[in-house]
């Protein structure tokens, strides 16, 4: 029998945003109470498919819950069971990228506020993925006060100004250099499911891909991405949708622009950068460890030999470190 409790529900925005929340807790409470965490996804998938994914060695959260802590997993408005926003009934080139990273502050409040009510919390920890790792800078600089600890993992910063994944890439408007292609793009985008297994494929430096990353588990990540847009399957090949707004920051972040200056965080601060990872980049742990200056603490950890996908690879990939680093972090 799991020894961890699951719930699903629903909490409100400060501008009327219903916001779906996946909360793993262990199902009884630690002898001494741990952080409270919340778990922010990245640019394209909702929070379960990256972190509770319902198959052994599948659920960061519920390892988590397991070590005594209580996860929330939101979906950003635009994602999974949160509500989208209207535009994204219509055809995507009638609107401008969607659900912004400073839009999706306001999510992870919502979340943040509901995790200190249900746990008696003042200060909670938040670990992000990618983009959602940068979007804990803005929240962390926003609400210091809500916040203990945060974890960002791939993170990108504008650490430098040439992103190997954008180089002669599409994202960038060819009439107005410099610029995300909008006109390409629009507000949100219709992906495959092969899409993010690809990468996670190409990332992984063996030939046999099964003996890194447990198939099960790759077979329930696509099925998360399937089950995260209720109209994936109206579509033939089946597609799920994701805003773009966060991939229209992602573009200006890797061109060398800081949509946040660092400075601004004054909690506990771990940088996690696998050293296979495509997403983040060398220069962008530097430009963090450089401008965390008010930082409580910065501790950063480059597992060797690890991929973009550490949470989700086998545990002797890095997993089983994976956990032990956070955890021991957040206390």
């Amino acid at each position: 029998m799991d020894n961890v409790l699951r719930r699903d529900f629903k909490v409100s925005t400060v501008d009327g945003v219903n916001i779906a929340i996946r909360e793993v807790r262990p199902a009884a409470p630690p002898a001494s109470a741990r952080t409270p965490i919340v778990l922010l996804h990245g640019t394209r998938i909702p929070g379960a498919s990256e972190y509770d994914l319902p198959v052994p060695n599948g659920s960061f959260a519920a390892d988590l819950a397991r070590r005594g802590h209580v996860c929330f997993i939101p979906d950003a408005r635009g994602y999974g069971g949160s509500d989208r926003p209207e535009a994204m009934s219509r055809p995507p080139e009638e609107s401008r990228p969607l659900a912004r990273s400073i839009e999706i502050t306001r999510d992870v409040d919502a979340a943040v506020d509901a995790l200190r009510a249900a746990t008696g919390a003042e200060r909670v920890a938040l670990m992000g993925w990618g983009v959602g790792a940068t979007i804990l800078v803005m929240y962390a600089s926003l609400w210091p006060e809500k916040v203990s600890h945060i974890i960002l993992y791939n993170a990108i910063y504008g650490g430098g100004t040439e992103f190997p994944r954008y180089r002669n890439a599409t994202l960038e408007d060819p009439d107005r250099p410099g610029r995300f292609n909008v006109a390409r793009y629009g507000g949100y985008a219709y992906n495959k499911l092969d899409m993010l297994l690809h990468k996670w494929d190409e990332s992984i430096p063996i030939d046999d891909k099964d003996a890194w990353r447990d198939p099960a588990v790759a077979k329930a990540f696509e099925q998360a991405l399937i089950d995260g847009d209720p109209t994936s399957r109206t579509r033939d090949p089946v597609t799920f949708r994701s805003p773009n707004g966060m991939l229209e920051d992602s573009f200006y972040i890797g061109r060398g622009q800081k949509l946040v200056h660092a400075c601004q965080v004054q909690c506990r601060v771990l940088i996690i950068r696998p050293e296979l990872d495509y997403f983040s980049r060398p220069e962008d742990v530097a430009a963090l460890k450089e401008d965390l200056v008010n930082a409580e603490e910065v501790q950063v950890w480059e597992p060797a030999n690890t991929t973009h996908y550490l949470i989700l690879d086998r545990p002797e990939r890095g997993r089983t470190a994976a956990l032990d680093t956070v955890s021991g972090f957040i206390g």
